[in-house]
């Protein structure tokens, strides 16, 4: 596992603010806090912070020297507060920062402080000839909590008691003439100057100074964003995200007349919605036989062709059933078991988020085909049961609607009588000290990434995904130290992929699961961007499609549709580990395939076995076969032919490459494990004469055994465009 030389771990709220990186956003923005409920910043670019290390030689001191309290505990983190002492001698005695703003906009500056010996301070902006008519500053008597005065260019200027003597000082001045800027901590003399004599053992306290483009001191840059689905909120990282806008108007005034109730009737529910603020609104169905819902108007204009994401905050009410309506299509909830019910297949993906108070967010995504978007939130008696009798009294509670363009959903953007942009975030983390080129590891909630050779400071790409942690690293470090250090810092979290007949797409590739719905069967790891799935094979796990002919046991995937072509080389490049377990001792009847090429049989042809195949013996013994007959049609089974073999360490993760040409006069196969070539034919026989090209699958498809068996297989790519043959020696990381 690599060490790495900077580490920014945002799964822990920091209780101090840092100089190591910069965050801005020009607009509102959301997140779910602590206490379990969603919120808002405020509007406007957000901060540039300040280093909390006063003994960093970024801190500027004159006539004044800095050391650590022994028994004052900092008022903003873990620890102990620092002294600030004058200097005897005459002059200033301060403590300053240089910093950079953006000309022509509001700067912040905040700073906690309590008296000990000193108690009269001044607070004041750096770097004057950026400010018209000087610093603006304010002095302060931390013993009475007045002040003693203010410039007069100052824009704003807050001061609030904390706790055990500490003032949070707050003064806002714009830079209108340049961007050089900082701040100064001066302490005062008796008669309120910065230039006096200076005197043994007088100080006053220091703990935490922010700097922040804006108008108001709002702490932390950073949205950190909680999982609120348990009684007790989790941090889950940083959110890092993408501009995004709303379409939807009102998204969360529901009883605006923008939207238009269909056989219901919207009202004010006395209840909370998820920000623990606003009220939520309830949706009651008549008394007629039809569909109920509401739906907002005018009509969303979407692009043709475009993916878009609708949410919606629901709750259960009388009715437990909801359902979303795009252009004439549904996907539906349950609110009670908070899962997705019958889906229509316009929509790729939907979910339900649990968030708080029996809230959740419901979640789906299409594909417009429209140059705008009907959409439809309504109740149901039950699943995909919109057409019925309202009772005139049962309903559901709704808030918070957003439409946007992606293929997920973003934090939630609030509007009024028009959609809004929420602005991208940028945060730029700066480089180690000392630091040439370096490389950049970042694990979101859905993955990970690695990103080589960064010169200079590191700007954050956004994603949707919360950002758990971002790691400097030296440079040059090999593909496998890379993946350990991934695996080591964030294991596979695995959950299930769904029923047998679920299709998957990855790599443009499009595969059908088959295996016996227990919920080891078939796992995908939802901490990974490679993606890396989990199949395991207990005794008696039948296929329901092997229900007539159990002597068979299997969980894998088969590509739907593919008709592989003949003469042609197709590739296969993936990464392969079996977990460590049970030899299989086989008899000569017997088989494990844990990847194949299969026939796709015309008429009149007889089963036969898989045309290439990956098979596994004993312990640790991978075989590859090819089968092939020049009959048509072929009405014996022909036999397999062992082209090669080679061992695999269990619990360790091998790179494959495959490069095959199916023929029954000129075939070949290529097989490289871990960058060496294990086999090299040409000139074979390899599949059968049939109309149309085979089909590639991988999982675990053997004869009933006792033994369990668990593989995962990772970046399973296969093209017949293009070469695969750079993967050999630059294989796919797994993260």
């Amino acid at each position: 596992m690599l060490t790495p030389i900077k580490v920014f771990d945002f799964r822990q709220e920091p209780a101090y603010v840092s100089n190591d990186f910069s965050s801005s956003r020009e607009s509102e923005a959301s997140y779910y806090g602590s206490d379990g409920y969603l919120h808002f910043t405020e509007p406007g670019r957000e901060g540039l912070t300040i280093n909390e290390d006063l003994d960093s030689s970024a801190w500027i001191k004159v006539g004044a020297v800095a050391i650590a309290s022994e028994n004052v505990s900092a008022i903003d983190r873990p620890g102990n507060a620092m002294k600030l002492f004058e200097t005897e001698g005459s002059g200033e005695h301060r403590l300053s920062l240089n910093a950079t703003v953006v000309q022509g906009e509001l700067v912040t500056i905040s700073v906690y402080l309590k008296a000990a010996t000193a108690s009269r301070v001044q607070f004041s902006f750096a770097n004057s000839a950026s400010y018209t008519g000087g610093n603006p500053s304010v002095k302060f008597d931390l013993e009475t909590g007045s002040v003693i005065s203010a410039s007069s260019n100052l824009i704003d200027l807050k001061y609030a008691y904390q706790e055990n003597g500490w003032w949070k000082l707050s003064i806002t001045g714009m830079p209108d003439l340049d961007t050089n800027s900082g701040l100064h901590v001066y302490l005062l003399s008796d008669g309120d100057s910065i230039n006096y004599e200076g005197r043994e053992n007088k100080f006053l306290y220091i703990s935490g100074s922010l700097l922040e483009q804006g108008g108001n001191s709002t702490g932390y840059p950073l949205r950190y964003n909680y999982n609120v689905a348990a009684n007790n909120p989790l941090l889950e990282g940083v959110l890092i995200e993408p501009a995004a806008i709303n379409l939807v108007p009102y998204s969360q005034t529901l009883i605006n007349s923008n939207w238009r109730k269909q056989y219901a009737t919207v009202e004010e529910s006395g209840r909370k919605s998820p920000d623990g603020e606003n009220p939520a609104y309830r949706i009651q169905e008549n008394t007629s036989f039809t569909s109920h819902y509401i739906v907002p108007s005018p009509i969303i204009a979407t692009e043709i062709g475009r993916t878009y994401t609708m949410s919606a905050y629901l709750k259960a009410g009388e009715r437990k059933w909801a359902y979303f309506n795009v252009n004439g299509l549904t996907v539906h909830f349950d609110l009670t078991e908070g899962i997705v019910g019958n889906k229509s297949s316009i929509f790729s993906s939907a979910l339900v988020q649990k968030v708080n108070n029996g809230w959740f967010r419901c979640i789906a995504t299409f594909i417009t085909y429209l140059p705008y978007t009907f959409t439809v939130i309504g109740l149901e008696e039950q699943n995909g049961r919109q057409f019925y009798k309202g009772d005139g009294s049962s309903g559901i509670y709704a808030w918070g609607v957003q439409v946007e363009k992606g293929l997920t959903a973003t934090s939630y953007i609030r509007t009024n009588e028009r959609p809004v942009k929420r602005a991208a975030d940028v945060v730029t983390l700066i480089k180690p000290e000392n630091s040439g080129l370096h490389d950049v590891f970042i694990q979101r909630m859905d993955g990970g990434k690695w990103t080589s050779k960064i010169d200079g400071n590191y700007e954050i790409p956004t994603s949707a995904s919360v950002t758990q942690v971002i790691n400097f690293y030296d440079t040059d470090d090999s593909i496998i130290s890379k993946e350990e250090t991934a695996q080591n810092l964030f294991p596979q979290e695995y959950a299930e992929v769904g029923e047998s007949g679920t299709l998957i797409t990855f790599f443009e590739r499009m595969y059908n699961a088959q295996h016996a719905n227990k919920r080891w069967s078939l796992l995908k790891a939802i901490n990974k961007s490679s993606p890396i799935y989990r199949f395991e094979v207990k005794s008696g796990d039948v296929w329901y499609g092997d229900i007539n002919n159990q002597n068979r046991e299997r969980s894998e995937f088969y590509m739907k549709n593919s008709d592989l072509p003949f003469d042609q080389d197709i590739w296969l490049s993936f990464s392969m580990r079996i977990a460590e377990g049970d030899a299989l001792n086989l008899a000569p009847t017997e088989f494990c395939y844990i990847g194949q090429f299969h026939a796709s049989p015309d008429e009149h042809d007889v089963p036969s076995p898989p045309i290439l195949a990956l098979r596994l013996d004993g312990l640790d013994t991978v075989n590859v076969f090819t089968c092939s007959t020049p009959n048509n049609p072929h009405r014996q089974s022909p036999k397999s032919v062992l082209r090669g073999s080679s061992q695999f360490t269990r619990g360790v993760w091998h790179k494959i490459v495959m490069r095959t040409r199916f023929s029954t006069t000129r075939g070949q196969l290529q097989w490289w494990k871990n960058g060496e070539e294990v086999i090299d034919l040409s000139g074979i026989e390899i599949g059968y004469p049939d109309r149309i090209g085979p089909y590639w699958k991988f999982g675990i498809y053997r004869s009933p055994m006792p033994q369990t068996l668990t593989i995962e297989y990772a970046n399973m790519e296969l093209s017949y465009d293009n070469s695969l043959r750079s993967r050999i020696a630059q294989p796919l990381l797994i993260v």
